[in-house]
């Protein structure tokens, strides 16, 4: 394994766009509208309007069929992962699961939204063990169907398993170990099927799952989702078979109601709801981008804690590859006597200090300008949404660099996963380089910074809007404009450093 220095944004593009974050920020600021339009009224698109759309998501065998061969990828990446060579740029167990599908799962969720829970492995692989069956709707045969335990129902645990991954990702450099990545994946399998044989429905999905509550924060951002066709309908309903399940479909794995649901966040995009709905009242919507980060009315605590925390980690991610972090770990070693594992540890604990510090300081401001006249823990929760699309946006940012330079490795080791001196689809020798110029990276780079910086500027304007009042709304909000604009400097800051490409090219 050997290690590469990829220069970061150059200096004329970085001052560039610290400028254009100042006047758009300023110029926003100012000439947003006062619009209070209720944030549940948008346009959408049902597309199961077309029969073989709807065809697809009513069909167990269909999904079946797809999942076998996501089940099949996910087998790969055990296999080569323990029987492979241990050269993480030669293995196809790091490279397909952290340089391709870690990085294109998040630009996947932009758009797609929970769809990937309707590939996911792992439930899959746990519901035929328990089903003993590829499609049909069979009751559990091995599930002790126990409900999940009260104190755990909210996603704490989710956002737990989160920071050992980034410790594990980061701080052990699991990416660079094809054997602990096959073992994660076994990990993530066996708390799915343990999940399963013990609890009812699928709680793990909805509550542990570290995937899959990340996934859900970032699909409120994304243009699908699935709904109920009228609310009217759901409250005329007897049955509630999209809840309960009946002979053509389960019901809802994790306990969401769709005359009630009104954002992505735990919906697993399973169709089992479409298959069961006696009254054909479930739509799979295409809607404007953002829509669920307005309805602020519905903020969660464990949410907002895990959304501050992603926001903390993505720049503390983007960090632990610059030579600056490398200075500081060095210090931590030398003036604390102990060795790199321990100094990052410490350096990773002060990132999830610092960040919700800063916003719990900005929140103070706020609310002493609004001269307290909305309760304090309100304004945290509501507000904390405004900055998920700077979080997700330099998440593709930074990640946009990995799959550029190390993406096409998977060309040549899909011939030889084993690295045993096959090539079964003649690209074993194809020579490695990169996907695009560094100049087309760094112009994204720059690119995703700014579309999450004037996202959150948007959602922020329209959170204050709800929360402030129309005469407060300017002078409340501004504390807020100057919080978003730290953060997307700091990011800007961080790809213009050069970053350390983690494993052998």
């Amino acid at each position: 394994m050997s290690t590469l220095m990829i220069p970061g944004v150059p200096t004329y593009l970085y001052y560039i766009s610290v400028f254009f974050v100042m006047i758009i920020s300023f110029f926003l600021f100012v000439k947003f509208p006062s619009s209070k339009r209720n944030p549940s009224h948008y346009r959408t698109l049902d597309l199961l309007q077309w029969r073989w759309i709807e065809r697809w998501a009513k069909s167990g065998i269909f999904q079946a069929i797809v999942r076998l061969l996501v089940a099949f990828l996910f087998v790969m990446v055990i296999l080569t992962g323990l029987f492979g060579i241990q050269d993480s740029g030669k293995n196809l167990s790091t490279i397909l699961t952290w340089v391709i599908w870690w990085i294109v799962l998040v630009l996947f969720i932009l758009f797609a939204g929970k769809l990937w829970c309707y590939l996911c492995p792992w439930d899959a692989i746990a519901t035929w063990i328990d089903k003993l069956h590829l499609w049909k709707v069979k009751k559990s045969i091995f599930s002790l169907e126990k409900r999940w335990p009260r104190k755990l129902r909210n996603i704490y645990l989710a956002t737990f398993l989160f920071l050992v991954l980034t410790w594990l990702e980061l701080g052990w450099g699991v990416t660079t170990k094809p054997a602990i990545t096959a073992y994660l994946a076994l990990l993530m399998l066996f708390l799915t099927i343990f999940s399963i044989v013990v609890f009812d429905r699928k709680s793990f999905c909805r509550y542990g799952c570290l995937i899959g509550r990340i996934s859900g924060l970032y699909a409120l951002i994304a243009p699908i989702e699935v709904r109920s066709r009228a609310k009217s309908v759901c409250a005329s309903c007897k049955t509630k078979d999209c809840f309960k399940g009946n002979a053509k479909g389960y019901g809802c794995p994790t306990y969401e109601y769709l005359g009630k649901m009104e954002k992505n966040t735990y919906c697993i995009m399973c169709m089992e709801c479409i298959r069961s709905c006696e009254k054909e009242n479930v739509a799979i919507n295409i809607r404007p981008f953002g829509v669920d980060l307005l309805k602020v009315h519905q903020a969660q605590e464990d949410e907002a804690a895990l959304l501050l925390v992603m926001l903390a980690m993505t720049s503390f991610h983007g960090l632990t590859m610059t030579p600056l972090w490398f200075a500081w770990t060095g210090w931590l070693e030398e003036w604390f006597g102990v060795g790199y594992m321990a100094a990052f540890t410490i350096g990773m604990i002060a990132s999830l200090i610092v960040v919700p510090l800063f916003y719990f300081l900005v929140m103070v401001v706020t609310w002493i300008v609004l001269e307290k006249t909305i309760s304090f823990m309100e304004l945290i929760l509501k507000t904390a949404y405004v900055f998920l699309p700077i979080a997700l946006f330099y998440h593709l940012a930074h990640n946009v660099m990995h799959f550029a330079m190390e993406g096409e490795k998977i060309v040549s080791v899909v011939s030889d996963p084993f690295n045993w001196g096959w090539n079964l689809f003649g690209t074993a020798l194809r020579p490695v380089g990169p996907l695009m110029s560094i100049y087309t990276v760094w112009y994204l780079q720059v690119f995703f910074i700014i579309i999450g910086h004037v996202w959150s500027l948007y959602i922020g304007h329209r959170v204050a809007i709800h929360l402030y009042e129309s005469k407060k709304s300017l002078k409340a909000e501004f504390p807020m404009v100057v919080a978003v604009i730290v953060y997307s400097l700091i990011s800007l800051y961080l790809v213009a450093q050069p970053m350390e490409m983690r494993s052998s090219m």
